[in-house]
């Protein structure tokens, strides 16, 4: 997300708003921290004050229908992507276009363009492999064959879809534009495989408290609390890669699988976004009896009871994950 009003901003791609309620110091949107409704932050004199988007036009008289009133529903929504609106910044392109409002790596690009090589190259056998480890994927992309059987795969793909003009040029785009819409499940990937740094860290702490029994009884607590929703990222991820591992299938209804694939990119990013306020702690902490790691803790604690109590459990399991 950028900040400031860029030349060339329009209400098309910028939160621009015209009630002077939006000037004042301090405006932002921001999911809020008691029940995560979507909510406006300011500063009234020393006051910090939050008033919820769905009540903001009887507040202070804005028209629902109105340029601002769509802007605020706009607003709502794309905190489902971002952490943050401020007047001014740019419309999270997930609401604009289906694109990704994040950035992700080359690496992730690589791993995304590895996988469906090899699923191009198995294909070729008759079966359909799942691969997404890099190692491996490194392993068979270098493979001096690999190239050969790329091009045989675009030549038979194309043979079996019956394509038009240079069929084989038109996969390629196509393998291109899968890999790129895939990247950024790769980037996910990498990030909710780094919850087991908090997994890793509870255990070990269980250890050092071991003789505590108030704490050692918040950590098991913690462990419990934390397990359901890392597994289910973890089916989640499972379901993208049984959904993306057929790769005629995937050229076959090209659109769709990308809208598919558009789709369980957000609903990861949603799953994972909450846990930025724990996990970078979690990777940078030493793991010892200390002050810091005890405020980690406590801060992980309220985080888990929060976001993961019972009830929230019970809705998670039941979410319905995209078609």
């Amino acid at each position: 997300m950028s900040t400031g009003i860029q030349p060339t901003a329009n209400r098309s791609t910028h939160f621009l708003f015209d009630h002077k309620v939006f000037t004042v110091d301090g405006c932002r949107f921001i999911l809020s921290k008691t029940n995560d409704e979507p909510v406006m932050c300011m500063k009234l004199g020393k006051l910090d004050v939050e008033v919820p988007i769905e009540k903001i036009c009887t507040e202070f008289g804005i028209q629902p229908k109105s340029f601002d009133g769509q802007l605020l529903t706009m607003a709502a929504k794309g905190l489902r992507y971002v952490r943050e609106i401020r007047p001014g910044d740019t419309i999270p392109n997930e609401l604009i276009d289906g694109t990704a409002s994040w950035r992700v790596d080359e690496r992730h690009y690589n791993v995304a363009k590895g996988r469906l090589t090899v699923q191009l190259v198995t294909w070729l056998t008759g079966g359909e492999t799942v691969v997404s480890s890099p190692e491996q994927l490194e392993q068979v992309v270098e493979d001096p064959g690999t190239k050969v059987r790329v091009h045989e795969a675009f030549r038979m793909i194309a043979n079996r879809l019956s394509l038009a003009g240079d069929p084989e040029e038109e996969i390629g785009l196509h393998i291109d534009k899968l890999a790129k819409e895939l990247s950024y499940v790769e980037a996910l990937r990498e990030r909710a495989l780094a919850l087991h740094k908090v997994r890793q860290g509870l255990e070990t702490a269980h250890r050092i408290y071991k003789a505590e029994r108030m704490v050692k009884e918040e950590i098991v607590r913690m462990q419990t609390l934390s397990l359901p929703p890392i597994a289910d990222l973890e089916s989640r991820f499972a379901q993208v890669d049984a959904q993306t591992g057929e790769i005629l299938a995937m050229l076959r209804k090209f659109d769709q699988n990308i809208s598919y694939i558009r789709e369980m990119r957000d609903d990861l990013h949603q799953s994972l976004l909450p846990w930025d306020e724990v996990l970078d702690g979690w990777l940078t902490v030493t793991v010892e009896k200390s002050p810091e790691l005890e405020a980690l803790m406590k801060r992980t604690y309220h985080f888990l009871a929060k976001r993961y109590s019972q009830a929230t459990q019970w809705r998670l399991a039941t979410r319905p994950a995209p078609k």
